[in-house]
Order: C-alpha cells, then structure tokens, then sequence
C-alpha cells in the first residue's frame, strides 16, 4: 500500500523539492526565515477520504496533469469520454437496476455504497456476475465487471475492466502498462477484503463518521427494499 501511495505523493514532493531549491537561491539574506513547504497533494486533496485507484492511475500516466486536475478540477467532458460513459452505462444496465436514492450525509453516502457491494456480491455468487462492483480500503475503486469462471477450472473470480476508444485502433503500450495498473490495484482490493477483517473502528475515524448516526427515511426504505433490517 505504501508503494502504491507514493505514487501520488512523487509529483508534490518533486515540487515541493523544486520549490526549495528556487527559494534558496533567490533568498538575499542568509538570515531570511525559510518560505513554508506547500502540503503534499495527498494531504491536501485526499485528507479524509479513500484514495481512488483513479487517482493511482492517473498519475502513472502524466503526474504533472494530475497535479492540474486536483488544483484546477477536470476539463470539459469530450464527445469520446461522453460516449465511453454510454458504453458503461448501457452494460450495466443488463444485470444491474439503478434505483435513485436522496443522500444527505457521509454516512448515508456509505451506507448505500456497503448496500450496493453487499448486493453486487450476492449477485455475484449466485449469478455469476455483477457490474460497477464497489470495492474499498483506504483505497476505493469500482471494478466495471466481476464473473465467475464458466470452464469449472478454477473458482477464482475473474475481474473485467472496459476500455473504450475513439479510434478503431489497438492501443499503445503506454496504454496497455495503466490498464494492467489499474486491474492490479482491484486486484488488490479484492484480495485485501477477502482475506483481512475489516477495522470498523478505524474506518469510522479515519472518515470522520458517527457510527451511531440514524439514517433517513429514503435511505432505510432503499435498504429494506434489498430484503434487509434497515429499523436503525
């Protein structure tokens, strides 16, 4: 975890490390108190909440845009991106019903989102397959598809990420190495969730979350409606 986490913090601490170097040969008097280090990207960005894989993959492809989208929020959406989101769409679609359901808070917001993976999981189990698989550990990702192997070879669940593309083209290697880095970190993910308990307590303070919080009405008639006891 930590290899996967220094990733995003590399491109701050070139910055910060290159922010140095200009202040000290810029500095007149040697008696000068030293300009303030900025916060790393992830401290600054990623405080309080999961470190996306998006984020991972991100910044292995260009570190510098990266650093762009964080301090300057994503460009508009290009007519292939709005397409590529069709594309998931329209496949979630054949195993998966969206139901629309009001948030309020950070513990709703999680609360559906450990419904929509307890639901994804069974559906898995029992149907071989599910789709926009919620999965998380201090880093958070959703997986676009994970099915059941069909063969009888082996039990091992198979995981499925979909890539679209503007051109009818085969993708570079360049584009190939952040494919395999993000299945990697769902992977990862996968792993970590079936083979470790998961720290409750750590979670709720790590995220600043009120285990005792009483969820609303629309978020407990979402979990009923999955077959669950939703009375808290």
């Amino acid at each position: 975890m930590a290899l996967i986490v220094s990733l995003l913090a590399l491109a701050a601490a070139h910055r910060c490390a290159s922010l140095s170097r200009a202040a000290c040969s810029a500095a007149g008097d040697i008696d000068d108190p030293p300009l303030p280090l900025r916060r790393s990207l992830l401290a600054r960005f990623r405080e309080r909440r999961a470190l996306a894989v998006i984020d991972i993959t991100a910044t292995e492809w260009c570190d510098k845009q990266m650093e762009f989208v964080l301090e300057h929020g994503r460009p508009e959406r290009t007519e292939a991106m709005k397409a590529g989101s069709d594309r998931h769409a329209q496949l979630e679609e054949v195993v998966i019903e969206r139901v629309d359901v009001a948030i309020r808070t950070a513990e709703e917001s999680w609360a559906v989102k450990f419904m929509n993976f307890i639901v994804g999981t069974n559906q898995l189990l029992f149907d071989g397959i599910t789709r926009e698989n919620f999965r998380w550990s201090w880093m958070a990702g959703v997986i676009d598809e994970i099915r059941m192997p069909t063969d009888g070879a082996s039990s091992h669940p198979i995981l499925v990420d979909t890539k679209t593309r503007s051109k009818p083209t085969i993708p570079s290697e360049a584009h190939k190495r952040n494919g395999r880095l993000q299945l990697m970190c769902y992977k990862y993910l996968w792993d970590n969730l079936n083979t470790e308990k998961f720290p409750a307590e750590n979670f709720f303070i790590y995220f600043d979350l009120n285990p005792n919080f009483l969820l609303s009405d629309d978020v407990k008639w979402y979990i009923s409606s999955l077959g669950f006891d939703a009375k808290i």
